[in-house]
């Protein structure tokens, strides 16, 4: 197998490419200087929908084909997988200082740091699971035994542009949140930049896992599921309505959603 064919290849430059993604967006703050709490609201919701629709379309249900060979408990494997991504974030989320960007809620271990330092670690926390599925699709479409066709490459492909998708307004939201803290543009660009440096390093260590034991394939595309949907019932979803504009935030959420499902059905 040559590098560019090697999983653990893939999904870097899926998840640098992904990485892009979150720098376009934050470089969008260059445009104007402020972004209404509405827009912020409808942007978050529409990201909360890809990573939704990434959950279930790019990793579950090929984690689901995969296991069916255990009939009647195939669904062990899948919410084994499913408890383990939600605990592996909830004890990131206990630990690493951050603050939810729209809210003024500080999580994690006691600190000094900076609120700007705050506002980034709270969005490159967002990433890592995103990593961690690219890494996951990779690895599983790279796996020798790999039978179900909804776990090859082109369904990681789709994972890769939802994900790629969302990562612009997450950008832009973590950029504009600087904005409003004072920052300069410039500064508030390099910091929503920054945040987005947990997908690459997330991605390989999925790829190598995944690619490790083919039988343990659905844990490990359930696992990076569990951790996108806690990210989004956890942090998403609740900034995107915490200001009034919770049907606004719901509609972008749904819509977010078709997109990944129309980009699922054109990659066939």
């Amino acid at each position: 197998m040559d590098m560019i064919s090697h999983p653990a290849f893939q999904a870097l430059a899926a998840g640098l490419l992904s990485w892009l993604s979150v720098s376009l967006g934050a470089a969008l703050i260059f445009t104007r200087r402020a972004f209404s709490r509405r827009a912020m609201d409808c942007l978050l919701g529409a990201a909360g929908g890809m990573m939704l629709g990434a959950a279930f379309l790019g990793l579950l249900r090929p984690a689901l084909e995969l296991a069916a060979p255990l009939g009647r408990l195939a669904f062990l494997p899948i919410a084994a997988g499913l408890l383990l991504g939600a605990a592996f974030l909830l004890c990131l989320d206990r630990v690493l200082p951050h603050i939810h960007m729209l809210q003024n809620t500080t999580e994690g271990l006691s600190t000094s740091w900076r609120r700007s330092i705050l506002l980034v670690t709270a969005m490159a926390l967002h990433h890592i699971p995103e990593g961690l599925a690219i890494g996951v699709g990779y690895g599983a479409a790279g796996a020798e035994s790999m039978a179900a066709p909804g776990a090859g490459l082109s369904t990681a492909l789709v994972l890769t542009l939802s994900i790629m998708l969302q990562n612009v307004p997450e950008g832009l939201v973590v950029s504009a949140a600087l904005r409003s803290e004072g920052f300069s543009a410039r500064k508030s660009c390099f910091y929503g930049v920054l945040s987005g440096v947990t997908a690459p390093l997330g991605a390989v260590p999925g790829a190598l896992a995944a690619g490790s034991a083919a039988g343990l394939l659905p844990v490990a595309l359930a696992f990076a599921a569990g951790a996108m949907i806690y990210v989004v019932v956890e942090e998403v979803t609740p900034e995107a309505n915490a200001s009034g504009n919770g049907n606004l935030a719901t509609v972008s959420c749904i819509a977010g959603v078709c997109l990944v499902i129309m980009l699922s059905a054109l990659a066939g």
